[in-house]
């Protein structure tokens, strides 16, 4: 009996949300069947795409046991430096990697707050958020900023390769990236390391503090592309972007493929499958017309169930 009752906890984690994601799958097509062709699911990709480099990039953050709420601001910040790059004449590789390293430049702030100083995570990214969110205001106000005979910066958010958004092609090179880093790299290993026991791998003689800045830096990027990438999509860039619960949906998406909020756990590819099932969500509700209300209240519940099994599984695990 014993044996199977941790059977059943090693496998929850892995099967849980393939399968919730499979169930909600089959509900909403046996609503519509439009759900499953081929170009709503496609569209399913490329709607998450944005959400998803900023969810694979906050993984690492989380599980040293922090949190990041800022990317939201980052990602509005990133678009009005982009956009402001190309408006004074500068060539398009330039002013995206600019507007990606602005990104990291924040990243490392509230990294070096978080790792050097010892403050809160929660309290220095939400200082962040404030400060991200005025410089940007007070840059660029709160206008809409279109972004016009750009093909090249417009290519990023609405190009296709081989019948692909570009956008998807990026979600899928970033998450190919940090998961060589998480399962090939000392690095991804010592995140685990940190996240599970800090003072442990202090002792050790591992750089924890540089460890911890660099995963705020890594964050940061990704909010800072994310930008960049609906910037293009909507040839707009507005400081008012990454409004409306955009940190919500990333933390939820990370929180959803198990990585726990203690630190110590997390999976790249899990959270792919996180942002995945919220993609199907979003998509499915919207197909069904249901009220924003509605999804709203349902996407909280799943939020506190998903963290609440996730610590659960990982509190017996131990």
């Amino acid at each position: 009996m014993q044996t199977n009752q941790i059977d059943i906890k090693a496998l929850l984690p892995v099967y849980a949300l393939p399968g919730a994601i499979a169930v909600i799958v089959m509900l909403f097509t046996a609503f519509d069947p439009v759900f499953v062709t081929p170009s709503n699911l496609l569209a399913i990709i490329h709607q998450i795409s944005i959400t998803g480099i900023m969810a694979v990039c906050m993984t690492f953050v989380i599980m040293t046991g922090g949190i990041d709420l800022s990317v939201g601001t980052v990602l509005a910040m990133s678009g009005l430096i982009s956009y402001f790059m190309l408006l004074a004449g500068f060539p398009l590789p330039l002013a995206i990697t600019v507007g990606i390293l602005a990104g990291a430049c924040t990243g490392c702030f509230t990294g070096y707050l978080v790792a050097y100083i010892g403050l809160p995570a929660m309290i220095v990214s939400l200082g962040s958020l404030s400060i991200i969110r005025g410089s940007a205001l007070l840059a660029g106000g709160p206008d809409l900023h279109q972004i016009q005979n750009q093909p090249g910066f417009e290519f990023i958010g609405n190009g296709f390769i081989a019948g692909v958004p570009l956008s998807v092609w990026l979600f899928v090179l970033v998450t190919a990236i940090l998961v060589f880093v998480q399962r090939k790299t000392v690095f991804g290993l010592l995140v685990s390391n940190v996240g599970d026991n800090e003072r442990a791998a202090f002792l050790s003689g591992r750089a924890t503090r540089r460890i911890k800045m660099a995963t705020y830096a890594i964050c940061g990027m990704g909010a800072a592309l994310a930008g960049i990438i609906q910037a293009s999509q909507v040839h707009t860039a507005s400081a008012t972007f990454g409004e409306f619960g955009t940190e919500l949906d990333v933390i939820a998406a990370v929180v959803l493929g198990g990585t726990s909020m203690m630190g110590g756990k997390g999976s790249i590819l899990r959270t792919v499958m996180g942002v995945l099932f919220l993609g199907v969500l979003n998509n499915g509700f919207n197909i069904l017309d249901v009220p924003i209300e509605a999804q709203l209240m349902v996407k909280g519940a799943i939020i506190v169930v998903s963290l609440s099994l996730t610590e659960w599984a990982n509190a017996k695990a131990v």
